[in-house]
């Protein structure tokens, strides 16, 4: 999918790359930090007066609480998660010519998912706040298997985008699902409820060993299939191998997709004296995801 509409060459390889295009394109993503730096240096008290409430959510704090942070470690990782996720998608979509669709999913999932994810919290009755950009983090990441995928295909003829996306989302899913039922066992969970402490960690737990069942079977199918045409798989990925750099670029991509959710989903889920809220991880990740799948479907018909 080419993007069209600002005068600039739609062509893919890195040299696309070397345009004025660029470098307006990195001043645009170097903003988000700049945002998140500028916003920590608040007092104390008005980054907390910007936490969105549940027992008394605000359209202001749902989109500000997305940009604050309380804590200096929660801040970091999420600062070096950006600067890790943001610029390899980048550099996937704009050398293999879509540059435009990076632009119409990194503002669309920075718009939108402030306040989508703050209310979506709403589902589960309890107490507390929440704050950070671990959320829109998730969702930009939940872009980065269409990216490899279509780079994948583009690039490096491995694969057909529509097919590649939805298993590397699927794979992502499952690491998550482990990760997060890991946490679960070993910490358990409560949740603050009309002034008790109501235990849920058996449900949580109950409903992770299901999804966890499902994806087993979904990539077990995928797998299958796959196996069909082994030897056709072992040849392109020895030509995909000689593609000198985009080949790497797949290789680090992927590298980041499999790594990431170590540290957004950790099965010590308390960071400098907070509990991450997993739950707005694994929103962000899927509705990434699906935002973004959803419009090259659209957009390809």
């Amino acid at each position: 999918m080419d993007g069209v509409g600002d005068g600039e060459s739609t062509g893919s390889g890195f040299e696309s790359l070397r345009t004025a295009s660029t470098a307006a394109d990195l001043l645009v993503l170097c903003a988000v930090p700049a945002v998140l730096l500028a916003v920590a240096t608040l007092p104390v008290s008005v980054r907390q007066s910007l936490v969105f409430e549940y027992a008394d959510p605000t359209l202001r704090t749902a989109v500000a609480s997305s940009f604050v942070h309380i804590g200096p470690q929660h801040l970091a990782v999420n600062l070096v998660g950006y600067l890790l996720v943001v610029p390899v998608t980048y550099l996937l979509s704009t050398a293999n010519g879509e540059r435009w669709q990076f632009r119409v999913a990194f503002a669309a999932l920075l718009l939108v998912c402030p306040p989508v994810l703050s209310y979506l919290n709403l589902a589960i009755v309890r107490t507390g706040g929440s704050a950070g950009f671990s959320g829109v983090l998730l969702a930009l990441y939940g872009y980065l298997p269409l990216a490899l995928a279509s780079h994948a295909e583009g690039q490096l003829s491995l694969g057909r985008q529509r097919t590649t996306a939805p298993l590397l989302f699927f794979i992502g899913l499952t690491l998550i699902a482990v990760l997060t039922l890991g946490a679960v066992l070993t910490y358990g969970v409560t949740v603050p409820v009309r002034g008790r402490t109501v235990a849920v960690g058996h449900v949580l737990t109950a409903t992770l060993v299901g999804l966890l069942a499902a994806l087993v079977l979904v990539l077990a199918l995928y797998a299958l299939s796959a196996a069909e045409d082994g030897v056709a798989w072992r040849e392109s990925f020895r030509a995909a191998a000689g593609e000198t750099g985009h080949f790497e670029l797949a290789v680090v991509g992927m590298g980041l997709f499999l790594a990431l959710p170590f540290a957004t989903f950790p099965v010590d889920p308390v960071v400098g004296g907070r509990v991450l809220n997993l739950y707005t991880h694994l929103l962000g990740y899927s509705l990434g995801f699906i935002a973004t799948y959803v419009l090259v479907v659209l957009e390809s018909e």
